[in-house]
């Protein structure tokens, strides 16, 4: 009887320790899946970059056709703000984060304009109410293209590869992301305006290796997005001068997500080899996009632009600004 207080107290502690394993590697799991919906989400900023650049050099009055000799380049950065907020067991998340790209464009012939990009962005992901967050450092390699419209009627193609480095307190996760996007619109053209109806759809791949902590393994994951966008686009000039000009525009549309909205992992406790299972937040699947901004055209040959970007669904909200520069060599 004299060393029965001491089983039992180390049976307690053992329990505990499985117990509170078990509840970090769930938490863990929970914040890795949940990184994943964001990061699924955060594949347009990517495609954003690419469309709004050949959105920009698709009106002479924005933007002037560059002459044989010059070079086009433009750069653009970000920053955003915004959650996601879980149902059930999974938690609410919060992100920030931000990036820059640059990219360069070429017309081929009289019928099409291609280019090339690349960018890094961050991402800082936090899981409410737990001791949970993880850093996502992302390079990105894009390249698009887009036909001269005909009749009104124009096309914008593109795809791009993404690589994640995650880094959490329990350990490091490498993912990787493809993309390929493609836009259809129909442009009402007036003397210093444009309304354009656009129809957007893009499939974003996701791969995350796993994570490895030092009580869990949680296990490697695939999902498969499909976005498509619906709305209207509105483009207006204002002459300041013979060489300056601002160019205010405005979007609205709304956007659909189906396939593997939903965020889950799985994976293994070390200690006793037991499997545990996570829900993250899943991916919004109905969402209002609202961009405002401007460009300024500082030059013939230059342009600089600030811009809102606003992204709102039921568990959802997002907030970011966006500036761009537009130069020829």
């Amino acid at each position: 009887m004299a060393n029965a207080r001491p089983c039992w107290c180390a049976a307690l502690a053992l329990i505990g320790g499985l117990l509170g394993s078990s509840a970090g590697a769930t938490q863990e799991g929970e914040l890795a899946a949940s990184s994943q919906s964001l990061l699924l989400d955060d594949s347009r900023f990517v495609r954003e970059a690419a469309l709004d650049r050949l959105q920009q050099i698709r009106f002479a009055f924005r933007e002037p056709k560059a002459e044989a000799d010059e070079q086009p380049v433009w750069l653009r950065g970000y920053g955003h703000r915004g959650s996601l907020d879980g149902e059930g067991p999974a938690g609410r998340v919060e992100e920030q984060g931000g990036g820059a790209f640059v990219g360069l464009d070429r017309a081929f012939g009289d019928t099409w304009v291609a280019g090339v990009l690349a960018g890094y962005s961050q991402l800082d992901v936090d899981l409410d109410g737990a001791a949970a967050d993880v850093d996502i450092d992302s390079y990105h390699l894009g390249a698009y293209a887009a036909m001269r419209y005909y009749n009104q009627l124009g096309l914008k193609l593109g795809a791009a590869f993404s690589d994640d480095r995650l880094d959490s307190r329990s350990g490091d996760d490498d993912g990787r992301r493809w993309q390929a996007f493609a836009e259809g619109v129909y442009a009402m053209d007036f003397e210093t305006a444009t309304l354009e109806a656009f129809a957007n759809l893009a499939y974003v791949a996701l791969h995350s290796d796993g994570l490895d902590g030092a009580a869990w393994v949680v296990d490697s994951e695939e999902r498969q997005v499909t976005f498509s966008t619906l709305g209207w686009r509105y483009a207006t000039r204002f002459d300041l001068s013979a060489e300056q000009r601002l160019i205010a525009r405005a979007s609205l549309g709304w956007r659909h997500a189906f396939g593997d909205t939903e965020a889950r992992t799985d994976g293994v406790l070390l200690a006793d080899g037991s499997r545990f299972h996570s829900r993250g937040v899943a991916l919004s699947e109905d969402s209002l996009r609202l961009d405002l901004g401007a460009d300024y055209g500082v030059t013939p040959t230059s342009y600089i632009g600030l811009f809102y970007l606003g992204q709102y669904a039921d568990a959802a909200r997002d907030n970011g600004l966006s500036a761009r520069l537009s130069l020829r060599f």
